[in-house]
């Protein structure tokens, strides 16, 4: 294979959970992407690259080529971050790919970061194959930017196929009619070395076709072979991984104190209850992103249906709930006492159905809101 200047990219990773960051930069360091810079919170990385804007030897991290950020972080969360990379005036470069990493991999989630100029989405748990994957995706297959009412980012249609409304919307006079109605004379196109210099006012969209930088980036060889990973280095970087499975059962180990802590707060009625809701709630959600990777699955089942469980920190806390709660933390905790990777066989299947059925037994129906 070609060789790639692999470390001429420069990566930044925004997490506020050191495992999983630490993990995309081991992942990433094995594949060759050596040059990156890591942050704790999206607040952090909005500072130093607002200040590489003005002073980039100030702020320490040179021209970002690709951004990957976790989606759900404090304060301000991975979808604010990538709306102020888009639109912000005080953002170095409008068209940095960004790539959004989480847990939360409904379709909810995927549209919403899509809408705010996602370049690609990495569903945790992900592995060294899926997560070069989007590298690859990002260099070998960038896609123009649209500007259009409402919208500023890379074009959202991967395919040139109507989009049709669906058979019940009122506003579209029925289904089966094309929801695109922009025509070719309302979009202005702006090539990277166009000498076009002002834009139109009668149009409706502009379409920005950048230089494929980071192609150019990895060299000559990117220019005349195939932009590939060596299948040896995929497997390298999945070894890598899995080396950190002791790690993991440290980190995990955290994790279980906090939502026991938490579960015997709620139980003695001690403190705000939302806190402790939202606490575990949090911890749910990191450990239905994380299970997969080493090889946890019933750890992602049980992070999901806890995350459920504890996503209205406002509800009243009965003994169903609390219930609900004690059957999932230990659950939680067999599995990594017993070590019961994969599928568990018997004792996972027998942990799966006692989830389910204390799901059935103790959830209780969501009232619904007043109206004002």
């Amino acid at each position: 294979m070609p060789k790639l200047k692999w470390d001429s990219i420069n990566v930044l990773v925004v997490d506020d959970n050191a495992f999983i960051r630490n993990l995309i930069i081991s992942t990433l360091r094995v594949l060759g992407l050596t040059n990156i810079t890591d942050m704790g919170s999206a607040r952090e990385a909005v500072d130093r690259l607002k200040l590489s804007r003005k002073d980039p030897a100030g702020a320490g991290i040179g021209s970002i080529d690709i951004i990957f950020s976790d989606f759900v972080m404090a304060q301000v969360d991975g979808l604010l971050f990538l709306r102020w990379v888009r639109t912000s005036k005080d953002a170095p470069d409008r068209f940095t790919p960004f790539v959004m990493v989480s847990g939360a991999a409904d379709q909810e989630a995927v549209e919403a970061a899509r809408d705010a100029g996602l370049t690609e989405f990495l569903a945790k748990p992900f592995s060294a194959k899926s997560l070069s994957d989007r590298v690859l995706e990002v260099i070998k297959n960038p896609r123009q930017f649209v500007l259009a009412p409402g919208y500023f980012g890379p074009d959202r249609r991967r395919q040139e196929r109507p989009t049709l409304w669906s058979a019940g919307d009122e506003a579209s006079g029925g289904g089966g009619k094309d929801r695109r109605t922009t025509k070719a004379s309302e979009i202005q196109v702006i090539h990277a070395f166009s000498n076009v210099r002002t834009l139109r006012d009668d149009v409706r969209a502009i379409y920005f076709r950048p230089a494929n930088r980071l192609r150019d980036k990895l060299g000559p060889n990117a220019l005349r072979g195939q932009i590939d990973f060596d299948p040896l280095v995929i497997q390298a970087a999945e070894t890598k991984v899995q080396e950190l499975v002791g790690d993991y059962s440290v980190w995990v180990q955290r994790y279980v104190e906090q939502i026991t802590a938490a579960y015997r707060a709620l139980s003695r009625k001690d403190g705000a209850s939302h806190k402790h809701l939202l606490t575990i709630n949090a911890v749910a959600h990191e450990l239905r992103g994380q299970g997969g990777i080493f090889d946890y699955p019933l750890i992602t089942s049980f992070g999901k249906t806890l995350c459920e469980a504890t996503s209205d920190s406002g509800v009243e806390i009965t003994e169903n709930r609390l219930r609900l709660l004690e059957a999932h933390i230990d659950a939680i905790r067999l599995v990594f006492t017993k070590q019961v990777r994969g599928s568990g066989g018997d004792v996972g299947a027998a942990l799966l159905k006692d989830i389910e059925t204390a799901v059935k037994k103790y959830s209780e129906p969501r009232k619904p809101k007043a109206r004002s």
